[in-house]
């Protein structure tokens, strides 16, 4: 399908860049957050997930409309109209399987109501390979009993397949791209909600697939929302569990999505904590990198990832929901944080 310009120009109307460098530091730890892009705060536009491309710059999904954003990874960088979804009212989660073969997940979520539509989810493909001059989209496979899809992984590039969180129902999926065959895979009690969970609750989210040697044992970590966890399930190579699920960390206020570096150190978004942290994987020492639970500036954590240049890729990309429809809506907004030794990559 061909790029919609209109729609492109007229979304370009609702973004802004900051016109000055926006830099904290975290004097502890030497970190430094940088502003990348932040979209109008009173427009109410809320960023969910994001990518990066094997060249740098980073795709964010937003949740508040069924769109994505390409955005320079520099300071006040340029944001980038992709495309619209239609028939959608938002998105969750993206990821690469093969270069520029990204897979994002569509559904129909009232950010007002919290209340989804059952069986309306479905995922699509983006090839962005000549993009920003044609980008072509197609729906790789509808979910009917699906209530919210959200966080992805990569489990198999040669066999094109992903995991898919479920994140109210409680189930994480695998899907073959290339066939859209689909099942159920990861369904235990960390996953689950949690008793007594009320019907708009959210609870397995963010996923990743991680093995840390080549010998090592593969495992499927997830963060469980409404249960304030991150847990993780050995696995087979078919992306079925091979034992049992155990909580990795928890006591954690509204765990959103997360990556891994190679030492296995977590980094997390935490929504209603209005914070970016890093968890020891030996000590389980928290560090807190941005954020905190009075902050605006990081209203409402949503996601993190790694940069992919050599310049960045210990640095984590990380948007913010910004408070949708709240009176201190600060706007949907992608940072860089980097310094201090926070990652291993």
């Amino acid at each position: 399908m061909r790029l919609n310009f209109l729609s492109a120009l007229l979304l370009s109307i609702l973004t802004s860049s900051l016109c000055d460098e926006h830099v904290t530091r975290n004097e502890k730890r030497s970190v430094v957050v940088e502003t990348i892009h932040r979209f109008v705060p009173n427009l109410n536009i809320s960023l969910e997930n994001l990518a990066i491309r094997q060249t740098g710059e980073i795709i964010v999904t937003f949740d508040s409309e069924p769109t994505i954003y390409q955005i320079e990874p520099e300071v006040n960088g340029t944001g980038t109209f992709i495309y619209t979804f239609e028939g959608y009212t938002d998105l969750h989660g993206i990821v690469e399987v093969q270069p520029d073969q990204f897979y994002v997940t569509a559904g129909n979520l009232s950010l007002v109501t919290h209340i989804d539509v059952l069986g309306s989810c479905s995922v699509f493909h983006v090839n962005m390979t000549r993009f920003p001059d044609y980008v072509e989209v197609n729906k790789v496979a509808d979910f009917p009993n699906s209530r919210i899809l959200n966080g992805m992984a990569l489990l198999s590039k040669e066999e094109g397949s992903v995991y898919i969180a479920d994140s109210r129902v409680g189930i994480v999926n695998i899907l073959n791209v290339n066939t859209g065959e689909n099942f159920v895979a990861i369904n235990n009690w960390l996953t689950n909600q949690p008793p007594g969970a009320s019907e708009i609750s959210n609870c397995v989210h963010g996923v990743h697939v991680v093995q840390l040697t080549p010998n090592s044992q593969k495992y499927l970590y997830f963060s469980n929302y409404a249960q304030g966890i991150i847990g993780r399930v050995p696995i087979h190579d078919s992306g079925l569990a091979s034992g049992a699920a155990e909580v990795v960390a928890g006591n954690l206020t509204t765990p959103e999505d997360f990556i891994l570096d190679t030492k296995g150190n977590i980094f997390l978004a935490l929504f209603q904590a209005n914070q970016f942290i890093r968890i020891d994987a030996h000590t389980h020492e928290i560090t807190v990198l941005a954020g905190s639970p009075d902050s605006s500036e990081y209203k409402w954590a949503a996601a993190v990832e790694f940069g992919r240049r050599e310049s960045d890729k210990d640095s984590l990309y990380a948007t913010i929901n910004g408070g949708y429809l709240e009176s201190d809506n600060v706007g949907g907004a992608l940072f860089r944080i980097r310094g201090g030794d926070i990652a291993m990559n």
